[in-house]
């Protein structure tokens, strides 16, 4: 139906999909009918207001192209897993399938069928949440609404279209949807999809007349419950199918927060499917957080990128963090860097430049979460390169410890300005001092930040620094911090 493009709003500083209507269907007959169902696509994610359907932002027409602005999602299509992992452990299985349940349970709710679900319209994202995609072929249930599809067309893929759908029939419900993610769930237990045929006439035949396969007959370790559960959503009849999502979602629950085989735990690029039951409000602790998958570099040498390429990018960036597009700067490094510091190496004196300018990004753009162990690393490998005692060490340092106040860490931030100030020789240690200040009235102990702030203040206007109005803003925020003090009786 249509081209999807990677974009980036510039207003609102972030990545976003702009899915355009294939060009080569501008001037077919069914042209209005057609862009009928493409607007009706917007308009149907957007009612799905559900964590795991991407976030419609925006929709319209430009010239005669249609458009959608949607989220872009990060991470892989389950298609692509499927071949790389192979059968995968129950708890990953339960857990994914748990999680297309609560999409469909909120999608039924709506009046909403998605009649294609199939693995390459999942998408596994870093954090483990699924997404599912392309609710635009939708069929509305609602009978005051048009249909979206045209008379007499079948959506949907035979390898996970249920008997009644595959046969055109008008009865087609929420129980589809049911009967497709027991094919999906099947395929991720097994690597390989309930039914096999040469041709979608063949695979009709199958979904209408092959025995139920079970999971267990070809896997020992999947719980009789679970497997009975599967060959129950891949029942012919849609009335012996579970009732609702809901139900299923239920039942997956028993073994969507079990621990996997450690030798599992990062074939998937760290990205875990049970988080999102063990850590339901994230992010993960950072000692639990896989790194992400690195990036090989190109087979092909043309095609590997030059030193004064990467220039160009950081160039670019810097012209980006003047329109304030933080986000999308630190995004255009990122990706560079995926490509090149495997080339020529973490620790060369361009790589690390463009890494400090990329920690920096993050840090305008307000991503102190990801900026931490960025910065955390500069400082190991800055200080392989260069020494403890440079310069840049002691920025990256001073770095981390205001990543680590403004996520809330403030004993560690306070250890680290502390012993950063004690190393730096008089006026260098101001900035440090006074934000040692700062942190400690932050967390109410005015007692300590003033005494702080005395100190401070006697230092300066015996040895002023380069900038003397510094002076009056230490002073103005002692006079803050002791009103408040006052106040609250401290």
């Amino acid at each position: 139906m249509g081209h999807v493009w990677a974009g980036y709003d510039e207003r609102l500083d972030r990545p976003v999909a702009v899915k355009f209507l294939k060009p080569g269907l501008a001037n077919d007959a069914d042209r209005q009918a057609i862009a009928d169902r493409f607007r009706r696509e917007a308009r149907i994610t957007a009612r799905l207001d559900h964590p795991g359907v991407p976030t419609v932002h925006d929709a319209g027409v430009v010239g005669e192209d249609l458009f959608i602005v949607m989220q872009l999602v990060p991470g892989t299509l389950f298609s692509y897993l499927i071949d790389e992992t192979g059968p995968m452990p129950v708890p990953w299985v339960a857990a994914i399938g748990a999680q297309i349940c609560s999409v469909l349970a909120a999608a039924h709710a709506a009046s909403l069928v998605h009649r294609d679900l199939k693995p390459s319209n999942l998408i596994l994202g870093p954090n483990g949440l699924v997404k599912v995609l392309d609710f635009g072929v939708a069929a509305v249930l609602d009978a005051d609404l048009p249909r979206l599809t045209v008379t007499g067309e079948t959506i949907g893929t035979p390898t996970y279209m249920a008997p009644e759908q595959a046969l055109g029939t008008s009865s087609v419900g929420p129980r589809v949807d049911l009967y497709a993610l027991g094919c999906v769930l099947y395929e991720l237990l097994t690597g390989n999809p309930p039914y096999v045929a040469d041709n979608p006439l063949g695979m009709l035949h199958q979904h209408l007349e092959a025995s139920i396969p079970r999971v267990a007959d070809t896997r020992d370790d999947v719980p009789q419950d679970l497997s009975d559960l599967i060959a129950t959503l891949l029942a012919k009849d849609p009335q012996d199918r579970p009732e609702s999502a809901a139900s299923v979602y239920s039942q997956l629950l028993r073994w969507a927060g079990d621990d996997v085989p450690a030798g599992r735990k990062t074939s998937l690029g760290g990205a875990d499917p049970t988080s999102p039951y063990r850590f339901p409000f994230g992010p993960l602790p950072r000692d639990t957080a896989a790194p992400p998958r690195p990036q090989n570099a190109a087979s092909d040498p043309s095609s590997i990128p030059s030193l004064d390429e990467l220039e160009d990018v950081r160039a670019q960036a810097l012209a980006l963090a003047d329109d304030e597009r933080f986000g999308q700067a630190a995004d255009a490094l990122a990706t560079m860097l995926r490509y090149v510091a495997p080339i020529y190496g973490q620790r060369s004196p361009e790589i690390l430049e463009a890494r400090l300018d990329y920690a920096g990004m993050l840090m305008l753009a307000g991503d102190y979460r990801t900026a931490l162990p960025t910065f955390e690393q500069l400082v190991a490998d800055l200080s392989a390169r260069y020494g403890t005692g440079h310069e840049l060490v002691r920025e990256c340092r001073h770095q981390i410890a205001t990543c680590q106040a403004e996520l809330g860490e403030a004993t560690e931030a306070l250890r680290g300005l502390r012993s950063l100030a004690a190393a730096e020789p008089g006026p260098a240690s101001y900035p440090l001092r006074h934000q040692v200040a700062l942190i400690e009235g932050g967390l109410g102990n005015f007692s300590e930040a003033l005494e702080a702030l005395d100190e401070l203040l006697g230092d300066m206007r015996a040895n002023p620094g380069p900038d003397p109005s510094e002076i009056e803003d230490v002073a103005a925020l002692r006079q803050h911090l002791s009103r408040i003090a006052v106040a609250g009786g401290r």
